[in-house]
């Protein structure tokens, strides 16, 4: 019959398990990318050119799996899980006015309701974003759109320039 050459080599057992190993474990983990960390300045692209009034939107961070952090403004909620929600870049955007420009406003659909007690705590959100432009309820006119499937309270370091310092 048909031989594979690399087997028919007189390979020991043991390299023979070391190659599988490396097939069946290795290369399926290196395929696994961990979501991208950004932050509110990733959202707005990085231009030679700036046309005041003219709103751009990264579009190299299209259907991107990312962790970006902030605050939650609830819009659908049932019971205390929030379904739907306006990821914001700091305490008060968009219940002042004017609202933050649509380039700094994230819808975010939860997979799963979050359940968290204390809205203005910061959190961290994960999930597929895209550039999707949509007035929320006479609110705010919002440019991206964010899948999540993971929320959680934001723990990160404090100190100068840290993301939540006031």
């Amino acid at each position: 019959g048909i031989r594979d050459p690399l087997w028919s080599r007189g390979l020991g057992d043991v390299y023979k398990r070391q190659i599988l190993l490396i097939i069946f474990i290795f290369i399926p983990l290196s395929a696994y990318s961990a979501p991208k960390e950004i932050d509110w300045d990733d959202l707005i692209p990085w231009t030679s050119v700036f046309s005041p009034g003219e709103v751009k939107f990264n579009k190299n961070l299209e259907d991107k799996e990312v962790k970006i952090p902030g605050y939650v403004l609830p819009l659908d909620m049932y019971g205390r899980g929030i379904n739907t929600f306006l990821l914001v870049p700091y305490i008060g955007a968009c219940i002042h006015v004017p609202p933050p420009a649509p380039n700094q406003i994230v819808y975010v659909e939860a997979e799963n309701p979050w359940e968290g007690l204390a809205w203005w705590e910061p959190v961290y959100v994960t999930g597929k974003i895209k550039i999707e432009n949509q007035n929320i309820e006479d609110l705010a006119i919002v440019g991206y759109e964010l899948a999540a499937n993971n929320i959680e309270y934001y723990r990160g370091e404090t100190g100068v320039h840290g993301f939540f310092d006031w």
